[in-house]
């Protein structure tokens, strides 16, 4: 038996009993979402335990790090203590708000004070310049590099954090950008620590048994910010191939944060505005749910298989296109 295979079946044991315990734990502290019938449809209290077990699988690969160093994914001490403060913050925030309700604007102030103490850390997680697949000379952001960096992470852990309207669907994109970032890096070990724990949730999550949370949309988008920068940063992905990866949530973000904006509300207050809820409204959730994977799936693979400059900006052409398309079909009568 492989390490390999090995780590999964005790992984894949570890995380069953952990959504199983924390599930318990979580009913008796009073950490779940209740159901208000209009924006929350389910039946039931559902513990929000996805952001706990998460937190431990990435902890629980602290000690594999001494074992061997090919199994070390992080490339020296100060971008792996970057990276678990960052995430350990991150999911005490979301906490918080799970059990307490934290408001818009305190939620963002934390976040970004999270985001500046993770990139002065370690400048693994700052994007210096910028580099395109269509252009070929890079952009150097010199002092205005952390600026950008804090507002690209903001932006896209709130984007991520909007998705997660239906069951499913924001840990399945998850799990894509996980295997796309897996393919380049091809660190088998550490994404095991993320991959494993992300399948089990989704068969928790599709029996209405678990949710993530803001603990865990807020930890997960946190995750893939870092994973993204720190990748983009060893030149294996350009800047135009992750915005392909995250174009979906991404103007569907910008759009409803500037309809709410537009109704004077705080553009990062919950409501049932997003893509997701208009196909769930129209057609069921299947539907919903695999219209979207599809899409950001089959965009993830041509991105990869398909390095060419001119492809990839027709590809972003044609995803705002679709983009506009169900967002007009689907609120149509």
């Amino acid at each position: 038996m492989t390490i390999e295979l090995a780590l999964i079946i005790i992984l894949g044991i570890v995380n069953v009993l952990l959504f199983k315990t924390f599930i318990k734990i979580f009913l008796k502290f009073k950490i779940y979402d209740i159901p208000d019938f209009s924006r929350k449809i389910h039946t039931s209290k559902i513990p929000l335990v996805g952001g706990i077990v998460f937190l431990i699988n990435i902890l629980l690969y602290l000690p594999f790090i001494f074992f061997s160093e090919n199994l070390h994914f992080f490339g020296g001490v100060r971008e792996m203590i970057a990276f678990f403060v960052g995430a350990v913050l991150v999911f005490l925030i979301g906490l918080y708000d799970d059990r307490f309700i934290l408001k818009a604007n305190s939620k963002l102030f934390f976040i970004s004070l999270i985001i500046i103490i993770t990139i002065s850390i370690s400048d693994t997680y700052k994007i210096n310049e910028l580099s395109f697949l269509f252009y070929k000379k890079n952009i150097l952001l010199e002092n205005f590099g952390s600026i950008f960096s804090i507002f690209c992470i903001l932006v896209f852990i709130n984007a991520f954090n909007m998705m997660d309207g239906i069951n499913g669907l924001s840990v399945s994109y998850f799990l894509i950008c996980l295997i796309y970032i897996f393919l380049l890096n091809l660190n088998t070990s550490f994404f095991l620590f993320l991959i494993i724990p992300a399948l089990i949730f989704l068969y928790f999550n599709f029996r209405n048994k678990s949710f993530l949370g803001d603990s865990g949309s807020l930890l997960l988008g946190f995750i893939l910010s870092c994973l993204f920068i720190k990748t983009y940063n060893e030149k294996l992905i350009y800047a135009d191939q992750i915005v392909l990866l995250m174009i979906i949530p991404g103007i569907d973000m910008l759009r409803v944060a500037f309809k709410r904006v537009l109704e004077k509300k705080h553009p990062f207050n919950p409501d049932q505005s997003h893509l997701h809820h208009f196909l769930l409204k129209k057609y069921n959730f299947k539907v919903s749910y695999f219209s979207i994977i599809i899409v950001v799936s089959s965009t993830a693979l041509l991105s990869m298989i398909i390095e060419n400059e001119f492809i990839n900006l027709i590809q972003i052409f044609i995803l705002i296109l679709l983009y506009s398309l169900f967002i007009n079909f689907s609120k149509s009568k």
